[in-house]
């Protein structure tokens, strides 16, 4: 059962002041690092960028416990979660409906892995198509693991990344899913370390 929660702060397992000024490239109080899984080719057609990426987004959760939820939210500022009514995300909107949600909530929704999965496909469409224009993008979301600090960051520039204050979880993690589909390349703050 998904679940809808305002407070994101309370929920995440790290500051997440702290982990906006990490991404803005600020000096942050905890160490994270960081690596972003790009498709080699960004011509390809939707599906194909869409196939493969709920491929790695399923291989990444699967490396975890079964047992964790995960908490889906904006990435530095609570907005709207559905601020139009286009043909879109139909899994995402129909989730809200059918719980009796508003489309304007903002705040976290709280997954288990078997939910997670289920809605994979939307997420990770999320920012690039809300809005269907093309060039527009909504917000990132940034999918969390609700005990240690590991985020997997859905982006409408149509990558994924892995951010962790934990460097060899990040780099295990990496490394069992590399492929000549992706350009993984290791944020500019993390490279000395990497």
């Amino acid at each position: 059962m998904v679940r809808f929660k305002e407070n994101v702060e309370d929920l995440l397992p790290y500051n997440r002041e702290q982990y906006i000024d990490f991404l803005a490239g600020e000096d942050s109080a905890t160490r994270w690092y960081g690596v972003s899984f790009q498709m080699n080719s960004k011509k390809d057609r939707l599906t194909s960028y869409l196939d493969n990426y709920v491929e790695l987004f399923k291989n990444v959760l699967i490396e975890f416990d079964n047992n964790c939820t995960w908490i889906v939210n904006h990435d530095d500022k609570d907005l709207e979660w559905l601020p139009n009514n286009e043909k879109n995300l139909l899994s995402l909107r129909s989730l809200f409906k059918e719980s009796n949600i508003s489309s304007a909530f903002k705040g976290a929704l709280i997954f288990d892995k078997s939910d997670l999965l289920g809605f994979s496909k939307d997420l990770i469409l999320y920012p690039y198509t809300l809005y269907q224009k093309k060039g527009f993008l909504y917000k990132d979301l940034d999918v969390s693991h609700s005990q240690i600090p590991f985020v997997i960051k859905l982006s409408g520039h149509r990558n994924i990344d892995l951010l962790s204050t934990n460097l060899s979880l990040l780099k295990r993690i990496t490394d069992a899913n590399k492929s000549s589909i992706y350009d993984v390349k290791v944020y500019s703050s993390t490279l000395p370390e990497w």
